[in-house]
């Protein structure tokens, strides 16, 4: 499964706790370092990922999981044309594809963009391949602070299918152990995601 990014905004390490406010936090340990965006969830760099996009079979199945059960809003949503992409077009030599590009806390970064063309190939309507976890897939990580009912919603979305429920996994650190719970999930098109909540991370400053 292959995936598209673009942009020039960021998306920090997902099980390290981003999502936190400030005040949220916990205390980092004695001597260790402060986790990049503790203080400041968005930092701004010279390079930074903006949105990953994933190209999909049909974007209102998509919609049903992202937006409807995730919580991700809809910011842009057209019908478009790529002259480069010349192996992608109809009978009459245009391509055409639908964007939704969606965002939760953050119009700069994060964003989860889905991309349907218009004139399929056999290719487009095959069934999505088994999660693997080999070279060539990709795990969306999100992170959340009412993991119970959004695994929920999620898991009961038409074409989703559940790898595990949530449960609690501790990351080894210098600073002590990360703890978060932990669901996985692959959506309709066969990308896994992890959707996951922070219980505590020690490198965290306050």
């Amino acid at each position: 499964m292959k995936i598209t990014t673009a942009g020039v905004l960021i998306a920090v390490w997902g099980c390290a706790g981003c999502a936190l406010a400030p005040e949220q936090a916990p205390a980092a340990a004695e001597g260790a370092p402060a986790l990049l965006g503790s203080e400041n969830p968005y930092p701004v760099h010279p390079i930074n990922l903006r949105r990953t996009t994933l190209v999909v079979r049909d974007v209102e199945a998509s919609l049903r999981l992202y937006r409807d059960a995730l919580g991700f809003e809809v910011v842009y949503d057209q019908e478009l044309t790529s002259p480069g992409l010349v192996t992608r077009h109809g009978a009459d030599g245009i391509n055409r594809s639908r964007l939704v590009l969606t965002q939760t806390n953050s119009a700069a970064m994060g964003m989860i963009g889905l991309w349907q063309f218009l004139d399929q190939t056999e290719k487009d309507t095959a069934p999505p391949s088994v999660a693997d976890f080999t070279p060539g897939n990709v795990v969306l990580l999100f992170n959340t602070t009412d993991l119970e009912s959004r695994f929920a919603a999620a898991s009961a979305v038409p074409g989703v299918l559940v790898i595990s429920a949530p449960a609690e996994r501790h990351y080894p650190s210098p600073a002590g152990d990360i703890i978060v719970m932990v669901s996985m999930l692959v959506d309709p098109d066969g990308y896994t995601i992890e959707l996951n909540q922070m219980i505590s991370d020690p490198r965290a400053a306050r």
